[in-house]
């Protein structure tokens, strides 16, 4: 016969065991459930500006299309080695033409979380120098102007570039101011990003010119519909700067910078976006709120509106297939401008985005023959699959 001692031991021993391993499954399962309520970055387009039959700037020993592509490919490859679960697409990986306005599609195809624009400047004053960091916006000067238009005028160089960009001209600083947006949900995001890349370029060297963060209306970065940058190295036409530029040893400290700098970006980015459940973001917004907040505005009627909280929500129906055209942090008008005319558009609101979506098949084709058309209105449109009030974007 066992001890009774021994006997009170080994079943105290049992219980503990049964405390430790639930306390453990019930961590992990915190900690997993802590990491999946997170918005990541997860997937990265980088642009090596110009290519192919468009040289870009040129200096007297350089070209602009070679030294950004040779950052961008050491910015990839940075990435790679330090994120495993984060995705880089190039717009280009060797020495090829892409047009400006598929280098646009690539990001908004692939939806990417970040789209980062490398390229190399020239002025005629061969004194100017410095690296700056751009986002989309209106020119606040003469310089920001001269700038775009020079980055802008490579879709001469595309077929029937006139249509392809709606009537743009490339030569027209009018053209160019109305080339921007009205409606720019990741402009704070992109200004964020900005920042940290330019601190980085200008304090660590080897370009120490600081020429600022500035908006202009570039056409690479229009459209897009995700935090988006352009990054001007420095100037080619400056001798000195071109002679730091063309060297490999440089390329690669530049590469570190903005890898740096997305580091930084990335750990605010995913610590600002945190979500209680992001099953039902919008529990915390009651259907009357939603409701308040559409009457503020006369023009949007309460019919566009999806209550994605309600308690009174019927029980899920069977998939179906939407195209989303825009997604932007408030709610504006069905009848605006920006939706061009189109019809039968609705929303959802996931998160802190409204997502603007229209039609409504059972069909995937019919779908995709819809978000055809309307690609040619909204070059981003993309389909989604509408089920237990999630939008999922279908490849």
């Amino acid at each position: 016969m066992k001890n009774k001692f021994l006997t009170y031991f080994e079943n105290n021993i049992l219980y503990f065991t049964y405390f430790l391993t639930f306390f453990c499954i019930f961590t992990l399962s915190a900690n997993a459930q802590k990491y999946i309520n997170q918005q990541q970055i997860k997937r990265i387009v980088i642009d090596a500006g110009h290519g192919g039959k468009d040289p870009g700037a040129v200096g007297k020993k350089s070209k602009e299309k070679d030294i950004t592509l040779a950052v961008a490919l050491k910015l990839g490859a940075l990435i790679s080695k330090n994120f495993s679960d984060i995705e880089v697409i190039y717009t280009r990986k060797k020495d090829v033409f892409v047009e400006l306005n598929e280098r646009v599609n690539i990001a908004n195809r692939n939806h990417a979380d970040l789209f980062i624009s490398i390229h190399a400047d020239a002025n005629k004053n061969t004194k100017a120098r410095g690296a700056s960091t751009w986002i989309m916006g209106l020119h606040k000067s003469q310089a920001n102007l001269e700038v775009s238009l020079r980055e802008n005028a490579v879709i001469t160089l595309e077929d029937d570039y006139s249509t392809k960009y709606e009537g743009f001209d490339p030569k027209s600083p009018e053209s160019n101011i109305m080339s921007m947006i009205t409606q720019d949900s990741q402009m704070k995001e992109s200004y964020k990003f900005a920042e940290f890349v330019q601190n980085e370029m200008v304090t660590q060297g080897p370009i120490t010119g600081d020429r600022s963060v500035r908006q202009a209306g570039f056409l690479v970065l229009w459209k897009s519909a995700m935090p988006r940058i352009l990054i001007e190295l420095g100037f080619l036409s400056n001798p000195v700067e071109e002679q730091i530029l063309i060297k490999d040893e440089n390329q690669t400290k530049i590469a570190q910078n903005i890898f740096s700098a997305f580091c930084k970006y990335k750990k605010q980015y995913e610590e600002n976006n945190t979500l209680e459940n992001p099953q039902t973001a919008d529990s915390t917004e009651s259907p009357k709120t939603e409701e308040k907040t559409a009457r503020k505005d006369d023009t949007l009627s309460n019919k566009t509106i999806i209550e994605t909280t309600s308690a009174n929500n019927k029980p899920a129906s069977q998939k179906t297939y939407s195209v989303q055209i825009m997604a932007i942090t408030k709610i504006i008008p069905t009848t605006a401008k920006d939706f061009k005319g189109h019809k039968n558009i609705r929303y959802m609101k996931i998160g802190k985005y409204y997502k603007y979506i229209t039609g409504n098949f059972t069909d995937l084709n019919e779908a995709k023959q819809l978000c055809k058309s309307l690609q040619k209105d909204f070059q981003g449109a993309f389909v989604v699959a509408v089920e237990d009030n999630n939008l999922t974007p279908v490849r």
